[in-house]
């Protein structure tokens, strides 16, 4: 993906892609003229403020929301005219786990491959190779009631993938896990694109698209306002901050200076702590110290390169929220 709000690319290179998409509700039109676009192979995450569309988007997907006009093709097939086939080809984890608490994992397992219309051999095989490739073989012969939350929703993902999907949807797939078992699901996520699987997810955690995301989308009054790598849009959209904590107390005048030095604006100077923001890199930051004569004075210094919570505040002017 490029930066900036561009025509998506030609259908052969995506996953999805929306162009002039409308779908409004009874009172209210959550999107006007959608166009965006996620390429195939990759994970892509979806970031927006609360009533952005994230949820809306991915229910289109997934042909459970219908739209009024405009074209959402998932891998090169319009959703509105072939429904059935895009069904067969994309696996849905909603926000909660979507399993049956008095079966077992492997009897929830070979449920959703027999609805997805396996036979009954192959739904056994497909079901061992998902419980090898999502760690669930120590918990998988036990019902579901004794799982943990990192199982259950372990055990979701798993089933949206027993059937080997081109397109997997996860709307806020960790919301409520620990962070054992957020890190657990983003390793099992991970490898989705290598197998073969592109990723659609939308997320309410900006560390978890940073961790995850090959591309994000920011989503924001119904529009595409930035697309890109999780580095591009730190690069362009964001400032890099330098903290400093001297020995000795720095002047307003030197933090002045050593902030030009670095093209940036002085953030906080209190005592002996001054932060700078600005874009500039690590050796810059060294660099411009070292010629400010302040170096032999430092106690401690660091560069923070921009995170996507900076970047969301940038692009929208709201709490990051979504």
């Amino acid at each position: 993906m490029t930066t900036g709000q561009t025509e998506p690319r030609p259908s052969a290179d995506n996953a999805i892609q929306a162009r002039d998409l409308r779908i409004e509700y009874p009172k209210h039109t959550v999107f006007e003229a959608l166009d965006m676009s996620a390429s195939a192979g990759r994970i892509t995450a979806v970031l927006g403020r609360n009533g952005a569309g994230k949820t809306t988007l991915v229910r289109a997907l997934a042909t459970l929301q219908p739209y009024q006009s405009g074209s959402l093709r998932v891998l090169g097939h319009e959703v509105k005219d072939s429904a059935q086939m895009v069904r067969g080809i994309v696996g849905l984890a909603g926000q909660h786990a979507a399993v049956v608490a008095e079966l077992t994992g492997v009897e929830n397992l070979r449920m959703v491959a027999r609805l997805y219309g396996l036979s009954p051999k192959t739904a056994r095989s497909a079901t061992a190779a998902v419980i090898d490739e999502f760690a669930l073989s120590e918990f998988a012969d036990r019902r579901v009631a004794t799982y943990s939350g990192g199982q259950r929703r372990r055990l979701d993902l798993a089933a949206t993938f027993v059937n080997r999907p081109s397109l997997l949807l996860l709307d806020e797939p960790t919301t409520g896990l620990d962070p054992h078992s957020r890190n657990s699901l983003w390793e099992s996520i991970r490898h989705l694109p290598a197998n073969g699987t592109s990723v659609l997810l939308t997320t309410q955690h900006l560390e978890e698209a940073q961790a995850l995301a090959d591309d994000v989308v920011v989503i924001d009054e119904g529009r595409v306002i930035r697309s890109g790598t999780p580095h591009e849009l730190r690069r362009t959209m964001a400032s890099t901050t330098l903290r400093l904590v001297t020995h000795a107390p720095l002047s307003s005048d030197e933090s002045t200076a050593l902030a030009e030095r670095l093209r940036g604006e002085v953030g906080e100077l209190r005592h002996n702590e001054l932060t700078v923001t600005g874009q500039f890199d690590l050796d810059t930051a060294h660099r411009a110290v070292t010629e400010q004569g302040i170096s032999s004075d430092i106690a401690e210094f660091s560069v923070s390169p921009p995170s996507l919570d900076d970047v969301f505040l940038t692009m929208t002017g709201s709490e990051a929220r979504t």
